[in-house]
């Protein structure tokens, strides 16, 4: 017995298996949220719908996504991450597979509704669980390696789908990668332990959470950190939803060199991520302070993600591809490494309900961006404007970072007077 103990200890190789099972499951979460654009043509066909209909579908899982992650964050805080990934995982899981049942797009607006909400806990409740179990100069690794997951997926997404829909069928398609997702809540379940979250329940009794809502929404390092997620994620899903259609209508390319151009940005971003994570911990470790380290990092990554505007601009093709994919993955390491950036500031007691907040009003501009992109898009019959649009929207998020969010330091946010969270 106490070998075993001695085994579930918080050592280095506890926590490479948990950023190990946080990145798979990343990646079946984006994979299964990115699956319903791949088949999008096919189901358009079957249905007779046209592409503002499809839209609408391809829009409800952010319906339920935006609550959920509130939600999701809270009952994370008061029941701990693995209950709550479990489920989560299990729902979103289903409602992908069910997809595969449709028979018009009520259906499929039903099952993306479920999805959304299944999905929504996940990365508030993975924020938890790398708050609790990672000391801060491991922080920007951990939350590096387990957000790449998402571009991996998004990555592998358009292939392996439409492998699958040429074979198979996108019914089948759907109900092979629901199933197969499945198989992570078995994994999940059977492997993951949550040490720290264990240790707090064997010190004391479950108490309920209780969040300070007010002081929340008057600190300024919260304000100033949900302005930098919602700028920063306006140009994230303009770039996940519309990136495809901008290199076949803005550019001209065929629909295979659009899926081998989109699939490069999201391989890069994959690799960038866990890079630039340990690269901000490093600087950590060298004797930069948490404050210089993380914000230096992030304001570099904004102001390149900000370079789309050239995209939009360049007469070159090969220019505009390469500063496409220098923005993509940019904004996609930044949007991962905010996450470090919250953690670093917010009690772990109150980590989950917070994150869910702040990553739920980013989740809006999910909604905002693809239809304020194609509303443009429509009027101008360019991308130009938008993507400038979207560029500067992140570097809103600079300035924020750089003036509006103070000093990166633990914020006793409903704690008594010297219980601040663990650093």
């Amino acid at each position: 017995m106490a070998k075993e103990r001695k085994n579930l200890e918080n050592t280095g190789k506890y926590r490479v298996m948990v950023v190990a099972l946080l990145f798979t499951g990343v990646v079946i979460n984006s994979f299964d949220r990115a699956a319903l654009s791949v088949a999008a043509p096919f189901i358009i066909k079957e249905f007779a719908i046209d592409a503002a209909t499809m839209g609408v579908a391809l829009s409800a899982f952010f319906w339920t996504y935006v609550i959920g992650n509130a939600l999701g964050g809270n009952l994370a805080d008061r029941f701990g991450s693995k209950t709550v990934v479990g489920w989560s995982a299990a729902i979103w899981s289903m409602f992908s597979a069910l997809t595969g049942f449709a028979q018009n797009a009520t259906h499929l607006v039903l099952a993306r509704l479920g999805v959304g909400a299944g999905e929504a806990p996940a990365f508030p409740a993975n924020g938890k669980i790398i708050a609790n179990n990672f000391p801060s100069n491991e922080r920007g690794t951990a939350v590096g390696v387990q957000s790449s997951g998402n571009r991996v997926g998004l990555a592998l997404c358009p292939i392996v789908m439409a492998l699958l829909i040429t074979t198979v069928g996108w019914r089948l398609a759907f109900f092979i990668t629901g199933g197969a997702s499945m198989l992570f809540v078995v994994l999940w379940y059977f492997y993951f332990r949550d040490l720290a979250w264990e240790k707090s329940q064997a010190v004391s009794k479950v108490e309920k959470t209780k969040v300070p809502w007010k002081e929340v929404f008057t600190n300024r390092a919260i304000l100033g950190i949900i302005v930098v997620k919602f700028t920063q994620d306006f140009l994230q899903w303009q770039f996940m939803t519309w990136v495809p259609a901008y290199l076949i209508m803005g550019r001209g390319f065929s629909p295979i060199m659009m899926g081998f151009y989109t699939s490069l940005a999201f391989a890069v971003a994959a690799f960038a991520q866990p890079c630039i994570g340990w690269f901000s911990d490093y600087l950590i470790r060298k004797g930069w302070s948490v404050n210089r380290a993380r914000k230096s990092v992030q304001v570099g990554l904004q102001l390149l993600s900000s370079t789309i505007i050239i995209t939009g601009y360049s007469d070159d093709v090969g220019v505009a591809l390469f500063f496409l994919v220098v923005a993509i993955s940019a904004e996609s390491t930044c949007a991962g490494h905010i996450w470090t950036i919250m953690i670093e500031v917010i009690p772990c007691k109150i980590v989950g309900s917070i994150t869910g907040v702040i990553n739920a009003i980013g989740a809006i501009a999910g909604i905002i961006s693809p239809i304020l992109t194609g509303v443009i898009v429509k009027l101008t019959g360019s991308f130009q404007l938008a993507l400038t649009i979207g560029g500067c929207s992140i570097l809103i998020a600079a300035v924020f970072i750089i003036f509006v969010v103070p000093k990166l330091v633990p914020l006793e946010l409903g704690c008594k007077p010297g219980e601040v969270k663990a650093a």
